[in-house]
């Protein structure tokens, strides 16, 4: 009916991704690829893979935000343009100069094609080299057509970095004797075992946008006959001319050859999981503080952070560190980003080292109190079992200490109030709840006030940063408002504000309300049956006035 471009990552490029991953984890456990903890396969082939992708996207000269897009979709990441170019510009990888390497996953993949059973790759995969080969064309082809504009030095860069895999792989198999590649299938597979499988796998069949690729073959009759030996010595020399470039260019490409050193590897591991933990924290520092409104809230927490890294950097200095209490405390009323800041945190104490796994529990009175005798202390101990090595976030803590005789909250809190210290290592409570009422929770324990030592308040949002909420939700679902849109929005917040109802949600209402704004949308233009692909983005006057903000 109507078909319009996004950008996604193809679902056979994920499957084939994601089949990667995990032949790479299952590599890395693998007796025959020795690697002595010094390699995390499947980190590695993941770098292969980001960094091959920043230099496609720089081969034409700049990258897009098309590109960018597809990166944080694939990875799951969040970069900007600004950290991609420092990124590139770290590793080089905005120069050719990543053609003098081939991907470091590779041999390792290669090696492990060979010997004892692996298990079934997948349908239709069952040569874990194409599969290799192939996940790296497909998500090359899918990032450099993403923006619907392929640029001739998009494709060639392309070209040349399968060309150099398929190269490395010919070589590294050179190296290896008697090669048989490892083929497992279901019972009943149609698949059959070749004794040496042809890699020349990419068919006319494939779409348009697909790069065809052929490696040129060498006929005995067109080079001088050298033994093994010369060969491989040829091969260990600084450099070497790539035939098939000289052949289809006329120019011969001068391309390094190095072996990284096995004893740099630790030290090379390091490096590169201190910058790309310093890259999370700080693309996460980024997110906190682009957060709308919440000032107060933001130096706080950017005050915590780094009294945290000064921690650490006297601890690895065999300095003494001051007693720092992680629990805390989050007053303010519904929606006003309590859990987003949470969660946020809950990273970044992970990539402090504070935490060890960096992921949040949020449960309320319902998840820690139980209706019988002995039951309460099961839940709640199963939740800081769960919760351990991330941040247990307790919504409307107050309601535990606000129960009817007999109830059994205040055992929650016992058992709550001793756990913190006894897991403050390796665990973070905060309690959320309304200012007034969370004193009664606080009260309920002589302990508690003394592990909560850090209180940070939650204002409400003003009508402008309800607006810049809204408007920054819809951006980044691709909707934009009309500016008497706009107008109209800002009015409506400003007069709810002035006499808020009981139930007035801040943020959380604002997102409701959108919800309801772009389902207006889509029911008016379903009723013009006529309009084009700009329209699909804008919110209108006749769709925000068709709700009310609650």
């Amino acid at each position: 009916m109507w078909s319009f471009h996004t950008v996604k990552v193809k679902d056979n490029s994920r499957r084939m991704f994601d089949l990667c991953m995990r032949r790479a984890q299952s590599i890395g456990r693998a007796d025959y690829v020795r690697t002595d903890g010094r390699m995390d396969l499947a980190h590695t082939f993941r770098t292969d893979m980001l960094h091959f992708l920043i230099y496609l996207a720089y081969s034409d000269g700049s990258v897009n935000k098309e590109e960018i897009k597809y990166i944080n979709l694939l990875f799951g990441t969040q970069f900007d343009e600004k950290m991609i170019r420092d990124y590139a510009d770290r590793w080089g990888l905005r120069s050719e100069s990543i053609r003098d390497h081939a991907p470091r996953s590779l041999n390792s993949f290669v090696r492990s094609n060979i010997g004892a059973e692996t298990g079934e790759i997948s349908d239709g995969y069952y040569d874990l080299l194409q599969l290799y080969v192939t996940t790296f064309n497909y998500i090359g082809n899918d990032l450099i057509a993403c923006n619907e504009e392929v640029a001739s030095s998009e494709v060639q860069a392309l070209s040349s970095y399968i060309e150099l895999i398929t190269e490395e792989i010919n070589r590294v198999r050179g190296d290896m004797e008697d090669y048989k590649p490892t083929i497992a299938f279901k019972p009943g597979s149609k698949v059959k075992q070749e004794d040496k499988p042809d890699y020349s796998y990419w068919s006319d069949t494939l779409e348009m946008r697909r790069t065809k690729i052929s490696t040129p073959e060498r006929k005995e009759e067109d080079s001088p006959a050298v033994s093994d030996t010369d060969s491989r010595r040829d091969m260990d020399t600084p450099e070497y001319v790539r035939a098939a470039d000289t052949e289809e260019t006329g120019k011969p490409f001068r391309m390094r050859v190095e072996q990284p050193d096995a004893q740099t590897l630790p030290d090379q591991k390091e490096r590169k999981k201190e910058f790309n933990t310093e890259m999370d924290i700080q693309a996460l520092l980024k997110q906190l503080n682009e957060l709308t409104g919440m000032q107060s809230v933001k130096t706080e927490i950017n005050n915590m952070i780094n009294l945290l890294k000064i921690c650490k950097i006297r601890q690895e200095n065999g300095l003494q560190t001051p007693p720092v209490t992680n629990h805390m405390v989050f007053l303010g009323n519904p929606g006003t980003g309590k859990t987003t800041v949470a969660r946020i945190l809950a990273k970044i104490y992970h990539g402090l080292g504070v935490l060890s796994k960096g992921h949040l529990v949020e449960v309320d009175r319902s998840g820690l109190v139980a209706g019988y005798m002995g039951q309460t202390s099961e839940k709640v101990t199963e939740v800081i079992e769960k919760a351990k090595g991330g941040i247990l976030f307790i919504d409307e803590a107050y309601a535990l200490a606000n129960g009817q005789q007999g109830d059994f909250g205040q055992e929650a809190i016992d058992i709550l109030n001793k756990a913190m210290e006894d897991n403050r290592e390796d665990l973070i409570v905060i309690a959320a709840g309304y200012h007034d009422e969370m004193q009664d929770f606080l009260d309920a324990n002589p302990g508690l006030r003394s592990r909560f030592n850090r209180t940070i308040e939650f204002p409400n949002y003003d009508a402008e940063e309800l607006l810049e909420i809204m408007t920054n939700r819809a951006k980044s679902l691709d909707y934009t408002l009309t500016d008497d849109a706009v107008q109209y929005v800002q009015d409506t917040f400003t007069r709810i504000l002035a006499c808020p109802p009981e139930n007035f949600g801040n943020a959380r209402s604002v997102r409701n309300y959108l919800d309801r704004v772009i389902h207006n949308q889509a029911n008016r233009l379903i009723a013009e049956n006529n309009f084009k692909e700009e329209d699909l983005t804008k919110l209108t006057l006749a769709d925000v006035q068709s709700e009310t903000l609650e």
